[in-house]
């Protein structure tokens, strides 16, 4: 079992909203099967999953990752060159 933690604003909105499930539809669910039905639910939705994910840049595409994949050479004299050696010894 994992701990998922929420926000109380978060908390709060779904307390309410299984209040109301139980006084409008008679259904009383706690909050754990419901948190878990619900992600099961968005995970095989992937309309739902596109609309999270939006316009974010992949990472391979990222100019971040990008740099850190590919570093480049700055011509500064530094000791990360020597950190093999005291790593492996050569």
């Amino acid at each position: 079992m994992a701990t998922l933690r929420i926000s109380d604003e978060v908390n709060r909105r779904l307390e309410e909203f299984l209040a109301l499930l139980l006084l409008r539809r008679g259904v009383k669910i706690d909050k754990k099967t419901f948190v878990e039905r619900a992600i099961l639910y968005v995970i095989r939705d992937q309309g739902f999953v596109e609309e999270i994910v939006g316009d974010t840049v992949p990472l391979d595409e990222d100019p971040a990752w990008v740099l850190l994949d590919k570093p480049k050479s700055w011509g500064i004299e530094d000791s990360s060159m020597r950190i093999d050696e005291y790593l492996y010894g050569e």
